[in-house]
């Protein structure tokens, strides 16, 4: 079963989890759901469903707003952009993105700063108002090869292993659909994070 008991078309009853070459980061390996049947080592896509099965989102973003889009935004003394979905079923607050942990330049390289949860802003439909979303995710590695290689070459290897490589993704495209009045926001966020 699946989102509002209905049975889930597309989507891995395992999540693909028992492919270990989808760059899915560790954050996130609980509840998405990949989709489709181009997903590889190099990009994979999928909708975020909570453990409890809800698909329904309230989302919270810290980011700069320039013609309705958000982009990286500065806080005190560096860079930051938080994304963050609570469930409409049980609740439970969602680490979606945050730029100072995830993708290379945060995971890696430990770019960007940490936000306080007071600083994120509610995202409502600008259409109708209505606050509740689904998400869509696309992500974009170079591969557990290249990280392997990466992490060598920058003298990295003893602070890293090589199955952190789903951690260090190159690009992530964040996509909203409003649950109220249908309209979709896809790539609502595209952070390149190398």
């Amino acid at each position: 079963m699946g989102l509002f008991g209905k049975k889930r078309k597309g989507y891995s009853e395992n999540r693909l989890l028992g492919d270990p070459l989808l760059p899915i980061p560790t954050h996130l390996k609980d509840i998405f759901y990949a989709t489709g049947n181009k997903n590889c080592e190099s990009y994979v896509c999928g909708k975020i469903i909570c453990s409890c099965k809800c698909g329904c989102f309230k989302v919270r973003i810290y980011a700069e707003e320039v013609n309705g889009s958000p982009y990286i935004r500065e806080y005190k003394d560096g860079y930051a952009m938080v994304v963050k979905a609570s469930c409409e079923g049980c609740e439970k607050e969602h680490l979606i993105l945050d730029i100072s942990k995830h993708g290379w330049d945060g995971f890696i390289c430990r770019e960007g700063v940490t936000v306080p949860d007071e600083e994120l802003s509610l995202r409502s439909c600008p259409k109708c108002g209505c606050e509740n979303h689904s998400i869509e995710i696309c992500i974009h590695s170079d591969g557990k090869a290249d990280f392997i290689d990466e992490i060598a070459d920058c003298s990295l290897s003893d602070d890293f292993d090589e199955d952190d490589w789903v951690d260090a993704f190159g690009c992530m495209g964040i996509g909203l659909k409003c649950l109220g009045c249908g309209r979709n926001y896809s790539y609502l966020i595209d952070y390149e994070a190398s």
